[in-house]
Formats: C-alpha cells, structure tokens, sequence
C-alpha cells in the first residue's frame, strides 16, 4: 500500500495517488489516516488551487478491510465505537480542506466507499460504476455510511440503500453523491478537465469558494459567507483598480 503526492502546474495541481489496489484498495484506519495526513500536506502549499485524487487500479474503493473483523470482534463495544468515531473523523478532515478534492469513480464502491466518496468536493463517476453495501449482510448496522446516506438521500431511499444495498451511477447521480456521470473510457480526460478548470480560477477566490460552500452547509445560515465573499470582492476590485 503507498500514498504519494506530486504536483504540476507550478503547485497548482497536486495529484495524491492512493494504491491498494492489490486489496481493491480497502481501508483500514492506518491507510486512512495516510491518506488524510497526504492530502493536508498536499493542501498546505500555498499555491495550491486543487487536488485531485486518485485510486489506483480498477475499483475506487472496497470498503474496510475485512481482514480486521476478527481483531473487531475481541475488542468490545467501546472501542469498535471510538474506531467508528475517529474513521468519521477522519473524513471531515477531508472536507474541512481548504481546497477542493477532485476524483474520477471507477468499478466498485462498496461500503466504506461511500463515506470516502461524501467527502469529497466534485466527483466524476463513470456510467459503469457499481456501489453496494454489504454490511447488513454481515449483521452490521452501518454507522458513519448510515449516517451519510440518511443525510443526503430521502428516508425512503436511505432504507432502501442500506437494506438493498446497491446503486448504479445514474442513481448516484440522482443522490448527489457524485456530480455526474461520464463514459467510462472518457473519465480520465473529464477529470483532467475539470481539475484544469479549477486550476484556472485565482487560487484565493477557489479557496473562498470552498469555505463560503462548506461554512453553509456547516451553519446552514449565509453569516461567514457575506465576510468571505466581501473579502474577495474588495481584494478583486483593488488589484483591477491597479492595472
């Protein structure tokens, strides 16, 4: 397993690789927490406007690792909660960046997949990916993917996704759970594009735009959103009464 980080366009582009592909690139909260600990480096560079994502193989993800259950199992209730809890955690982490993470959806998306997947800023999915949730399956109630759909699907959608336990892209789509869907063997070139579209726009007006975005979904009130877009404002009229 390797997460690795390089940048282009002179730091405006930075490109976190994630490749466990060898396992279908499941988590557990060490891959997780490299993961997260990648995309803040990658996020602090102050040229920065965008990063994109990528998964490395044929599946964007394959959920938690099933190889830790038994180690789950022996541990009690307490701490497979705080384990729950600080994977959550972990994900905020990603949409608390000050920049937007960009990523193309692939093959399969199961379980924790979609937590990953929630956490990211725009996603393009290609129109044969497959998301399922097998944690009923295993007597499991999903928690922080539960969580997540319950938030952002109607009711009756959420018990039928987490009962039934699959999706395809165009539903995705529907859910909001990604922000379109694209050929398959077109979703390289459309996050290409893409990532080159947000690398256009000043970087401090792109990061502005995160936080007015992630401040009124927080708040769901308009208050930090009037401070950060008079901020942008007065800064873009002076440097254009400068030239």
């Amino acid at each position: 397993m390797s997460t690795t980080l390089s940048r282009d366009r002179g730091a405006r582009i930075a490109v976190v690789r994630y490749d466990n592909s060898a396992q279908g690139n499941s988590f557990g909260l060490d891959q997780l927490t490299e993961l997260v600990t990648v995309l803040e480096e990658a996020a602090a560079h102050p040229h920065c406007s965008v990063i994109r994502l990528e998964m490395a193989g044929r599946h964007f993800c394959g959920g938690w690792d099933t190889r830790s259950f038994p180690d789950l199992a022996a541990s009690g209730r307490d701490a497979v909660s705080a384990g729950l809890r600080e994977s959550d955690e972990a994900l905020a982490r990603i949409r608390d960046l000050p920049v937007p993470v960009v990523a193309g959806v692939r093959g399969k998306v199961i379980g924790f997949g979609v937590g990953l997947l929630s956490a990211l800023h725009m996603s393009l999915a290609a129109d044969d990916v497959q998301l399922s949730l097998p944690e009923v399956g295993f007597g499991f109630a999903p928690a922080g993917v539960g969580h997540t759909i319950a938030q952002r699907l109607p009711r009756p959608q959420a018990y039928a996704l987490l009962t039934h336990g699959s999706a395809d892209a165009p539903q995705l789509a529907r859910w909001g759970l990604v922000s379109r869907v694209v050929a398959a063997d077109e979703l390289d070139e459309q996050v290409t594009a893409l990532v080159d579209t947000l690398a256009s726009i000043p970087a401090g007006a792109l990061r502005a735009l995160v936080e007015v975005v992630e401040s009124s979904r927080t708040t769901g009130r308009p208050d930090q959103a009037y401070e950060i877009s008079a901020w942008t404002v007065v800064a873009a009229l002076a440097q254009g009464g400068d030239r």
